[in-house]
């Protein structure tokens, strides 16, 4: 559709161009050449010519196309409307780039809350977030708005709780002591974050209106590994170990410590990286440190240590190892670095 609108557009230039350019010339009295008029035709199709081959981008048309047919719904969106209509073939990438377009000429608080939603869906929670602050700014007091962002918040740092999600779902909670979806995202960020205290109470809370309903069943096992995940995790809270080296060592290196289920590979249990100015050096696993969920307690685990001269070291440069040794609770461990094998 884009071309043949071009080439018209062009052509009607040129030739008002042409008859311009005839008309002042019998006014001074000079007759214009065959060569002339051939050149004044050639230009403007070498330009459409030239800007077909190097200026015009791929996408154009398509832009172009979207902004004609998905306009009409972005206004709707940003007017806080139900859209009249879906038009065929219209995907939230689209839609989300003619809506940004839409809001930078008429920002709107419903507007900004649709391209949150878009963003989410399309897994940007960066361009959520922004999205969602915009909103909020414009409508303060939106219920929506503070979810949404609480929601993109979450989904920047891997589905946790941060600190502003929690301050925005206890606002919502303090307000409104039932609201389910709070409840929910409270639960979930939470066990992701390790706080398992508070993910329990969001699942007692859901429990208290949802224990007859088809959910109970979900929501009771949310709260057994809630609770299950709670008691391992005081179970671990003291492991700790003392590292040294049979042989000197330079100071200010990067000591990696790990642990990890006996007889087992590949990603640890739970990791720390530290900066350490000289060795012996203690060293305990907190509750941030852990990468997967909490083992049994009676899970067989062994304990090991890597060390790398260098401050800016990855564990894969660590030259000095430690043989794993297995851990249990209240047992000293001392983990000895050995130097790399020449």
């Amino acid at each position: 559709m884009l071309w043949p609108v071009l080439i018209a557009f062009v052509a009607l230039v040129t030739l008002w161009l042409m008859w311009m350019w005839a008309r002042e010339a019998r006014r001074e009295g000079t007759r214009l050449s065959p060569a002339l008029l051939a050149s004044g035709l050639l230009v403007p199709i070498l330009a459409v010519g030239l800007y077909g081959v190097r200026g015009f981008h791929p996408d154009t048309a398509e832009w172009v196309d979207d902004v004609r047919t998905l306009e009409p719904m972005a206004r709707q969106l940003a007017a806080g409307e139900t859209p009249d209509s879906v038009a065929e073939g219209v995907t939230a990438p689209r839609l989300a780039r003619v809506l940004q377009r839409e809001l930078a000429r008429s920002p709107s608080a419903d507007g900004w809350y649709a391209l949150g939603v878009l963003y989410g869906e399309l897994e940007v929670p960066q361009l959520a977030v922004e999205s969602a602050r915009k909103a909020l700014r414009l409508d303060p007091d939106s219920l929506s708005n503070q979810l949404l962002l609480a929601q993109g918040l979450m989904g920047e740092a891997g589905g946790r709780l941060t600190d502003e999600a929690g301050d925005l779902l206890d606002g919502i909670l303090a307000r409104y002591p039932q609201h389910d979806s709070a409840w929910l995202m409270v639960g979930l960020g939470a066990m992701q974050s390790g706080d398992f205290k508070r993910a329990e109470q969001a699942w007692e809370a859901l429990l208290e209106r949802h224990g007859d309903s088809q959910i109970a069943t979900m929501l009771n096992q949310n709260l057994e590994q809630a609770r299950s995940q709670g008691a391992a995790q005081q179970y671990f809270a003291e492991l700790s170990v003392d590292v040294t080296s049979a042989t000197p060592v330079a100071d200010g290196g990067t000591l990696f410590v790990f642990l990890q289920r006996a007889g087992e590979s590949g990603q640890p249990l739970a990791a720390r990286r530290l900066l350490v100015q000289h060795l012996p050096q203690q060293v305990s696993l907190r509750a941030e440190d852990w990468l997967q969920a909490y083992p049994a307690p009676d899970t067989e685990l062994v304990v090991g240590a890597r060390y790398a001269p260098s401050a800016a070291a990855g564990v894969g440069e660590a030259q000095y190892q430690a043989a794993p040794q297995p851990w249990r609770p209240g047992a000293s461990v001392t983990l000895e670095l050995l130097p790399p094998q020449s």
